[in-house]
């Protein structure tokens, strides 16, 4: 008897040769960054053209998908880099560096071009979704091979997709010990006193004396679209927070990146603003997309917000009434700042990098790596 023919594989080089009006529908929870209105702002900032992997059963429309973006030395998208990934995860095991990991590139970075939620979609059905992913994967696989790079990578896969991470490992993927991201529950019935009652009476208390303090001093917000003459207003806010970390950023590059956003994925992008004495003192760029809000980027303007919590108000608290009132059912943070996201109610999600390294001289320290600090601790 001869076993039925596995899913076909087509690549494209364009997200519009892709069916891009299909290939949402295939993405769940989470999957706003391998979705249609972040993919089409990734290709315009791509300095090499993506990979669109469709999967089809026969002639029909596709039963899975996978982004996947070529990234060399000098790439700008460090946190997707395998080589900078690899090589922090080995500072926290040994506490030196790894020169080795520059070795990784250029590498084809699968999932979706975010440091969060790195995923492929599939058409529903326990059995179809194994055999279509191992086709994804094996054809990402084939084409950076063929195209000379040096690694593939999934460095963000959620820690309860099984399916992909089944697929992964099967294939010979090392797992590494990757970041958590967080995700805010919305309370079902739209009630912010449901979102407070989460809280033990202390915190309860310290996060009502927050929107006390934000109310008395007059602050005020308001939800826009990302628009061109918004975009020059946002800069020196986001860079204020760059200057208050110590973290190098560069101002065209930055206005670039909204403007690509705001022509690319405007259709999902927003602005919630906040204003202190009719000055604006913050902001939130988040996208909504599929019943889910993603909050992206944020600034302020430190010395006129002083000692107001304006952050939390903002981030947290105005965010949550938005989605609330338009019944989204998660705000997702993405990874960092650990326990600010905790004391405001969010649920962390461990995440696993996975890394197949073309080559021994990676793929040996890669495996070493993985025995000294592995992705599931015994």
């Amino acid at each position: 008897m001869t076993a039925a023919p596995g899913p076909r594989v087509r690549v494209h080089r364009a997200l519009r040769d892709a069916d891009p009006q299909h290939w949402d529908t295939l993405l769940g929870p989470r999957g706003f960054y391998a979705a249609t209105p972040w993919l089409r702002h990734a290709e315009a900032t791509a300095a090499t053209a993506p990979y669109y992997l469709t999967a089809h059963e026969g002639d029909g429309p596709a039963t899975g998908v996978l982004p996947a973006y070529p990234l060399d030395h000098d790439t700008p998208y460090v946190f997707c880099s395998p080589a900078r990934v690899v090589d922090s995860i080995h500072r926290t095991a040994t506490g030196e560096e790894a020169p080795w990991t520059a070795g990784l590139l250029p590498a084809l970075a699968c999932g979706g071009r975010n440091p969060s939620h790195t995923k492929a979609g599939t058409a529903p059905g326990p059995d179809a979704g194994h055999a279509t992913l191992t086709a994804l994967v094996q054809r990402a696989e084939e084409e950076a091979w063929a195209a000379g790079l040096r690694a593939v990578s999934f460095l963000y896969v959620d820690e309860d997709d099984d399916p992909l991470r089944a697929v992964l490992a099967e294939r010979g993927y090392t797992a590494l010990p990757g970041q958590t991201a967080y995700s805010l529950p919305v309370p079902e019935d739209g009630c912010f006193a449901t979102y407070l009652a989460r809280f033990e009476p202390s915190r309860r208390t310290k996060i009502k004396r927050e929107l006390r303090a934000l109310s008395e001093a007059g602050v005020t917000y308001r939800t826009q679209p990302l628009t061109p003459a918004l975009i020059e207003q946002l800069a020196p806010l986001e860079l204020a927070l760059y200057t208050k970390y110590g973290t190098p950023a560069n101002a065209d590059a930055f206005t670039a990146v909204l403007h690509s956003v705001a022509r690319h994925a405007g259709d999902a992008a927003r602005v919630t603003t906040a204003h202190l004495d009719g000055h604006l003192t913050g902001f939130a760029l988040t996208f909504t997309h599929q019943g889910e809000m993603y909050a992206r980027q944020a600034g302020f303007d430190y010395e006129a917000q002083g000692k107001l919590p304006l952050y939390f108000g903002l981030v947290y608290y105005e965010l949550l009434r938005t989605a609330m009132t338009e019944g989204l059912s998660h705000i997702h943070y993405s990874t960092g700042s650990d326990r600010a996201k905790l004391l405001r109610g969010c649920t962390p999600r461990r995440q696993i990098a996975y890394v197949k390294a073309r080559h021994p001289q990676e793929a040996e320290p890669l495996a070493r790596l993985a025995a000294l600090h592995p992705a599931v601790p015994a």
